[in-house]
C-alpha cells in the first residue's frame, strides 16, 4: 500500500507524544495538575488538527480525480452506445416480434383448451342433470307407491274398525236383549198365576227368540274376527312386499350408480345397511 505523503509529519511526531505523554497521570484536582493536563491535550490535539487538514485536502484531490474519470468514461461510452443502441433496437425488435407470436400462440392454445374444457364440462353438466331428473322421478313413483300404501292401510284399518263397531253395536243389541228378556221373564213370573198356559208359552218362545238370537250373535262376532284376521294378514303381506320392493329399490341404486363419485356416501350407506340386514 502507497504511503501517503500529507499524514507523514503527523505519523513521525507520535513516537515522541508517546513518550511524552503514554499512561501520564495528572493531578487535576489542583491547579498545576490541571494546566499540565490541558497543556498536553493541546499540544496532542494540534497534530490531531494538522491530521485533519491533510485529510480533508487528500481526499478532495481524490474527489476530483474520481469525477475526471467518471466523465471521462461517460464521454467515451457514448460513443459506444452509438454504435451498439442502433444494432440493439433491431435486435429487441426482432426478439420482441417472435416472442410476441409465441405468445399468441401460447394464447390460442390456451383458447382453445379452455374450450374443450367447456364443452366437456357442459356435456358432464347435461349428464348429471339428466341423471338427477331420472332419480327424482324415482323418488317421485316411491313417494306415489308409499302414500298408495298408506292409503291402502288406512282404509283396511277403518273396515276393521267399521267390523269392531257393528261387532259392539250387535253385542250392545244381544245385552239390551236379554236384559229385556230378563223382565219379561220377571213379568211372566208376576203373570203366571193369572194365564199359567199363556206364560209357559210365551216363556218358550222368548227362550227360542234368544237362544236364536245368541246363535246370531255368536255367527256374527266370528265373521267379525275372520275379517279383523284377514285384515291383519294381508296389511302383514303389504308391509313385507313393500320392505322386498324397497330392499330391492336399493340394490338396484347401487348396481346403477354406485361407480359415480357424486352417490359415493349414499351407496356407503346402503351397502353398511344392507350388511347389518345380512348378519
Amino acid at each position: 500500500m502507497n504511503e501517503i505523503v500529507a499524514y507523514a509529519s503527523t505519523e513521525a511526531v507520535i513516537a515522541d507524544l508517546a513518550a511524552k505523554y503514554k499512561d501520564a497521570v495528572f493531578d487535576v484536582t489542583v491547579p498545576d495538575g490541571m494546566a499540565e493536563a490541558k497543556a498536553a491535550y493541546k499540544d496532542i490535539n494540534a497534530h490531531s488538527i494538522t491530521l485533519e487538514a491533510a485529510r480533508v485536502s487528500e481526499k478532495a484531490t481524490s474527489l476530483a480525480y474520481g469525477k475526471f474519470v467518471d466523465s471521462e468514461a461517460k464521454r467515451i461510452a457514448e460513443k459506444l452506445d452509438a454504435l451498439r443502441l442502433p444494432i440493439k433496437s433491431q435486435i429487441e425488435t426482432e426478439t420482441k416480434r417472435a416472442e410476441r407470436e409465441r405468445e399468441e400462440k401460447v394464447q390460442a392454445e390456451i383458447a382453445r383448451i379452455a374450450a374443450e374444457e367447456k364443452a366437456r364440462r357442459d356435456a358432464e353438466e347435461a349428464r348429471m342433470a339428466s341423471e338427477r331428473a331420472e332419480i327424482a322421478r324415482q323418488q317421485e313413483a316411491i313417494r306415489k307407491a308409499e302414500a298408495e300404501s298408506r292409503a291402502k292401510i288406512e282404509a283396511e284399518e277403518r273396515a276393521a274398525r267399521m267390523v269392531r263397531e257393528e261387532a259392539d253395536r250387535i253385542a250392545r243389541q244381544t245385552r239390551e236383549a236379554e236384559e229385556a228378556r230378563a223382565k219379561t221373564a220377571r213379568d211372566a213370573e208376576e203373570a203366571r198365576l193369572r194365564a199359567e198356559r199363556e206364560a209357559l208359552d210365551k216363556a218358550r218362545r222368548e227362550q227360542e227368540e234368544r237362544e236364536r238370537a245368541e246363535r246370531l250373535a255368536a255367527e256374527q262376532a266370528a265373521a267379525t274376527l275372520r275379517l279383523a284376521q284377514e285384515a291383519k294378514e294381508r296389511a302383514e303381506r303389504k308391509a313385507a312386499n313393500d320392505l322386498t320392493d324397497a330392499r330391492g329399490m336399493l340394490a338396484t341404486f347401487v348396481e346403477r350408480y354406485g361407480k359415480h363419485r357424486e352417490f359415493a356416501d349414499v351407496v356407503r350407506a346402503i351397502q353398511t345397511y344392507q350388511k347389518r340386514k345380512a348378519a
